[in-house]
């Protein structure tokens, strides 16, 4: 158990000293650089993609899934609510 705590301190103790002395990437230092800007749109760019395509993948899936169900049951309250009204 001691060694545990022994690692978690020397972890915790790394993790606040190293940043102050290392960077990500040399182009992370000049941030208002044209192409630094770019590096960073490409980025999130890349990072975003994935969540998008699969998003649009399991929304589609997930309407073709239950859109019988919902039109079915849209269509059921649409005439009840005609009906209320010209009643």
């Amino acid at each position: 158990m001691y060694r545990f705590f022994w690692w978690a301190f020397v972890l915790i103790f790394v993790m606040l000293i190293a940043p102050t002395y290392l960077e990500a990437c040399p182009a992370c230092k000049t941030l208002d650089d044209p192409i630094g800007k770019g590096f960073n749109w490409s980025i999130l760019f890349m990072i975003a993609m994935p969540f998008t395509v699969f998003g649009f993948i399991g929304g589609t899936i997930f309407l073709q899934w239950n859109g019988y169900r919902l039109s079915v049951i849209g269509s059921r309250l649409k005439k009840r609510l005609l009906r209320i009204r010209n009643s």
